[in-house]
């Protein structure tokens, strides 16, 4: 049984020329998701290699700013979604209680009888 964890792929990147903001998902112990947006400028360093950098000229700021908005976007819309998908998991399985997964406690015979009026 292989236990390597597998790297964790981006959901999407927005690009601006050299800026770039990498959309992540991820999860905490409990199982909640979450989102991180990683925002780099990427040069090409003196032996030809790319390289990522987090320093931004006053120029990029703005830009890489918007490629934030963008990603951000995007995670919003991905909670909404996954919101949804859980609230209508959460109704299907009240629903199928409901339909046959036993009888609620409050309708089970009780060792008292009822008075009826």
């Amino acid at each position: 049984m292989d236990t390597t964890p597998t790297p964790n792929k981006p959901l999407a990147t927005y690009r601006d020329g050299k800026l770039k903001a990498t959309l992540w998902q991820n999860e905490n112990r409990e199982g909640d998701t979450y989102y991180t947006v990683n925002l780099a400028k990427v040069y090409e360093d003196r032996n030809g290699k790319l390289q990522e950098t987090s320093s931004f000229s006053d120029t990029e700021v703005l830009r890489v700013t918007e490629l934030g908005k963008e990603a951000r976007t995007h995670a919003l819309h991905l909670k909404r979604e996954h919101s949804l998908e859980r609230k209508q998991q959460q109704s299907q399985e009240r629903n199928s209680d409901r339909r046959g997964g036993g009888t609620p406690d409050r309708f089970q015979n009780r060792s008292e009888p009822r008075m009826e009026r």
